[in-house]
């Protein structure tokens, strides 16, 4: 009994102490899916290794899609601290809005995300110390913007292009 406790306590410690060399040095995870030049957002760490694996190499374009309608005001905090990488490496994030003849039916919907994006530049300086983040520093980010059904902004996706 004390022998499979042992076993079972080492085995916790070995993985503790992966996951720390793993967080320290990105390069040690190795992700058996290619880079891809278009990704979908789901809010799961997975996709910020994906992600990562794409920007990271270097491809010159990255495009983001969304399953699920996203307003400009409520842009998921997993993608903020992508946008807030950016920006620390130097990188523009802009707002690009819906190209239809329909105006949406709440323009403070832009300087909401503008706002967004703001709060997103304090996350920088807690995103400098991950490393993952770092591979979206030589890029900019444009967030493409549509008129949905209802006539309200909405994100279509969000487009990575290498400096």
């Amino acid at each position: 009994m004390k022998t499979h406790l042992a076993r079972k306590l080492v085995f916790a410690w070995v993985a503790a102490m992966a996951l720390v060399a793993c967080e320290s040095n990105p390069s040690i995870v190795q992700s058996s899916a290619p880079p891809k030049a278009e990704l979908q957002f789901v809010d799961l760490q997975n996709f910020d290794h994906a992600l990562a694996g794409s920007l990271s190499a270097a491809l010159p374009k990255v495009d983001v899609a969304f399953y699920d309608r996203v307003t400009p005001s409520a842009l998921p905090e997993r993608l903020q601290h992508w946008m807030a990488s950016v920006e620390a490496g130097g990188g523009t994030v802009k707002v690009v809005p819906p190209k239809s003849s329909v105006t949406a039916k709440n323009p403070f919907l832009l300087i909401s995300a503008i706002s967004a994006l703001w709060s997103a530049s304090k996350m920088a300086k807690e995103m400098s110390a991950n490393a993952q983040f770092k591979a979206a520093r030589s890029y900019d980010a444009q967030i493409i913007l549509k008129a949905d059904a209802r006539g309200d902004s909405v994100v279509d996706r969000v487009v990575f292009i290498q400096r």
